[in-house]
């Protein structure tokens, strides 16, 4: 079967991942960390260069400031279907403190990423040919502007023939009543929910997976997809009441920025290229895998798995 195109749409920013600290530094004072990468982030902006080093057919819609950070990011992406307009303002910027435990906190800056809204996405997407893609609307929770329209863009997306896949990521004042409903609404035009552990149990107010998973079942649509991803312990995939699961091997990693992004690279490929379930799967946890073991990060071609 041949690869169907994946168009990308949501957040870049600029990035820089630095660590490994033990403890908070006192006011004041300076402390030297031994390592640190300066690069693009932003959820989408990390699954559309991981598709770019499957060498999927892939597009990435999504804007960045007309400033030296976003001329950086714009020249990742000058491919034939991407579109990456430069607004008149400050790209937003994020820097990832890495700790000791593996856990990260991140600094983020407002910048464009609070004027990219419905009538933005509608106009950099006008004239692209959705029919057959699959595309991914990722990192809304990163996009104030967008939120109340998120819905109405997924349903224009399906409107033009994309199959859909979802990853709001989480959300900066937790998982309120009213930020549950308005995700759960997201859900009927979904084909693919694409989140990590701790997002399912927070959308669904679950205290454990399975309670989650349970809430989740009649609230998708038929047919669509919950996958979960686990970190160390792999990934799940609900769909119709059936859940399967996969396994991930033992990594030792420092940087695990963007492994979930990485991971929704794999999985989308595999599923554009008419893979089954578990193969999907597998093939999201090894681009995580290998994504997340490299520091500082690649551009190399990944070479499908041994």
């Amino acid at each position: 079967m041949s690869e169907r195109t994946i168009f990308v749409i949501g957040n870049a920013n600029l990035d820089l991942v630095t660590g490994c600290i033990d403890d908070w530094p006192e006011p004041g004072t300076e402390i030297f960390l031994p390592q640190s990468d300066f690069r693009t982030g932003g959820s989408a902006a990390n699954t559309a260069l991981a598709l770019q080093r499957l060498q999927h057919p892939c597009g990435f819609l999504s804007a960045v400031g007309s400033d030296s950070a976003g001329r950086m990011i714009a020249q990742q992406f000058s491919g034939p279907l991407d579109r990456v307009a430069a607004l008149p303002l400050r790209t937003s910027i994020s820097v990832g403190i890495l700790h000791a435990c593996a856990e990260r906190t991140f600094f983020s800056t407002n910048g464009h990423l609070d004027r990219l809204d419905l009538a933005f996405f509608q106009t950099v997407t006008e004239n692209v040919d959705m029919s057959a893609s699959l595309a991914l609307l990722s990192g809304a929770f990163t996009m104030p502007a967008l939120l109340p329209d998120h819905d109405a863009l997924l349903r224009s997306l399906r409107e033009r023939g994309a199959e859909t896949a979802i990853d709001p990521g989480w959300p900066g004042e937790g998982w309120t009543p009213e930020v549950r409903s308005r995700a759960t609404a997201w859900l009927e035009r979904a084909d693919h929910v694409l989140l990590n552990e701790k997002e399912t149990a927070g959308l669904a107010a679950a205290d454990t997976l399975d309670e989650a998973l349970i809430w989740f079942a009649p609230r998708l649509r038929k047919g669509a997809r919950l996958i979960v991803k686990r970190g160390p312990e792999g990934a799940l995939c609900l769909c119709d009441g059936t859940v399967v699961e996969c396994g991930a091997r033992d990594l030792s990693v420092f940087d695990t920025v963007g492994a979930g992004d990485a991971f929704n690279a794999g999985y989308l490929h595999a599923v554009a290229s008419g893979a089954p379930i578990r193969q999907a799967l597998a093939r999201g946890i090894d681009v995580a895998g290998r994504v997340i073991s490299e520091f500082p990060r690649s551009s190399s071609p990944l070479e499908p798995a041994a």
